[in-house]
């Protein structure tokens, strides 16, 4: 196969200012067509689990070909710096999407969400960084290589946010990003917020992270909003870049000589939900169309941050598949094993907000797949036992990445852990047929011992159905 190079001589067109989009920002999206030049996505959020493989939503992809705007294409489910390469079947996917949307580069994060352990894999559900040293390099370079040749693109790896603190002795920030990408030959997508968070959090400033990268490989930006929780500042995407964010930007971008992209992320939940108003985010746009004009337009007044090399690192550190063992069981809340003790790792008070990220993400994938039988168990039981049952799954099984998934794994923990809820059993069937029936693209027939239409009317208006709603009746749930 022929690998298009990746280096940085690799022509690229300027595509401009744009944003990341996913459902829920139509709106957005049509308010902003003349300040939108690009439009991002991130294919995983629109896949499914389909048998062993992965399916993609055909109407999702088809609405974004539909738009003007060129395509860019960023990866958020299978990262490239663990040791647990990412899924041929999964890249192939990405690869096609690629083609779809002629988009002239994809990025994917420089992070890990699987674990291997003798034989046994597991998923983080959070990205998680590698340990900063010459070995992470290496396994970095060559997850590279191998994803380059699958999808016949140039690639960028983003600039990761990490809520933990430095391991003594580990590679700053800078210097592991800057080596990685020479080892593989590649572009950066340099997302401002993460490192904003990696500082505000206790890790290397901004512009010395930027000092010491390669600016000629940079050659996309993104920018966003986040929340404080805990005493720590998140990557939440939450609303517009803060003032201070867009000011190290303003420093930034003139010294960047090849960027070619400029684009603002913020998930759909904050504009359907009104905490941010569209108002808002044009005003955002706008400014960074200004913040475009300026890219490479004077030399960079970042400072400069000697390298050290990579062997001034990595002394006493634990190998990369050792820290990615570590640290997953450390955010899963997983027991300790004898070559899991390293005792930084489960002291670090980062480990508390990735597990809390975690555990919320997790409630709201079940949330949103199974929202009837949600309602019945807080009707029935309340919050404190949604969430002891919510707990005990979570110590039962690592998460998947894929809500349905994981809204069919609860299902099965909740039917043998629920207790007596009437009418549980049916709700939950009734629910978990419909994940089936879209993740197969089959009907799926449900027998039932009450009146469906009479349960979901009670749940919708918020309360328990009547006892005489008894069936027995059957369901069939149409294929998507």
């Amino acid at each position: 196969m022929s690998v298009p190079p990746a280096s940085a001589s690799v022509h690229l067109p300027d595509l401009g200012v744009g944003m990341i989009y996913m459902p829920g920002l139509e709106p957005l999206v049509e308010a902003a067509q003349d300040l939108l030049d690009v439009i991002e996505i991130e294919p995983q959020t629109s896949w499914y689990r389909h048998g062993s493989g992965y399916g993609q939503r055909e109407e999702f992809l088809q609405r974004v070909e539909r738009m003007p705007q060129r395509k860019l294409v960023h990866g958020v489910g299978f990262p490239i710096g663990g040791t647990v390469p990412p899924d041929p079947a999964a890249v192939r996917l990405v690869g096609e999407t690629v083609r779809r949307l002629g988009a002239p580069w994809v990025s994917e994060h420089l992070s890990f969400n699987r674990v291997e352990e003798t034989g046994r894999e597991y998923g983080t559900l959070f990205l998680l960084p590698p340990i900063q040293t010459p070995d992470s390099v290496a396994v970095a370079a060559r997850s590279i290589a191998s994803m380059r040749a699958l999808l016949s693109a140039p690639i960028a790896f983003e600039t990761g946010v990490n809520y933990l603190r430095r391991q003594p002795g580990e590679m700053s920030d800078g210097a592991f990003f800057a080596a990685v990408a020479e080892a593989a030959d590649c572009g950066i997508l340099l997302d401002l917020h993460n490192l904003w968070c990696n500082e505000k959090n206790g890790r290397q400033p901004v512009l010395e992270v930027v000092g010491e990268l390669p600016l000629h490989r940079v050659w996309e930006m993104h920018l966003a909003g986040g929340q404080e929780m805990d005493g720590y500042w998140l990557d939440a995407h939450s609303g517009p870049a803060p003032d201070e964010l867009l000011e190290l930007a303003a420093t930034v971008v003139p010294g960047l000589p090849v960027l070619h992209a400029l684009n603002f992320e913020m998930m759909p939940t904050y504009l359907t939900s009104g905490r941010v108003t569209i108002d808002r985010v044009l005003g955002q746009l706008e400014s960074l169309r200004g913040l475009w004009e300026s890219r490479g337009l004077a030399s960079s007044r970042l400072p400069a941050v000697a390298s050290r090399g990579l062997a001034a690192f990595a002394e006493g550190l634990p190998r990369p598949a050792e820290w990615e063992s570590m640290l997953g069981r450390a955010v899963l809340g997983f027991e300790r094993t004898s070559s899991t003790r390293h005792a930084p790792v489960w002291t670090d008070p980062g480990i508390g907000v990735i597990r809390t990220v975690v555990g919320r993400t997790r409630a709201g994938m079940v949330a949103d797949a199974l929202p009837g039988t949600v309602r019945l168990v807080l009707l029935t039981a309340g919050e404190n036992w949604l969430q002891e049952l919510f707990g005990g799954f979570w110590r039962s099984a690592s998460p998947e990445q894929f809500a349905g998934v994981e809204a069919e794994a609860f299902g099965r923990y909740l039917l043998r852990h629920g207790g007596d809820i009437p009418y549980l059993a049916d709700i939950a069937a009734l629910e978990l047929a419909v994940l089936r029936a879209r993740g197969s693209g089959t009907a799926q027939q449900v027998p039932l011992s009450c009146d469906p239409f009479v349960l979901l009317d009670a749940l919708a208006r918020g309360i328990l159905p009547p006892r005489d709603a008894s069936g027995p009746y059957e369901v069939v749930v149409p294929a998507p």
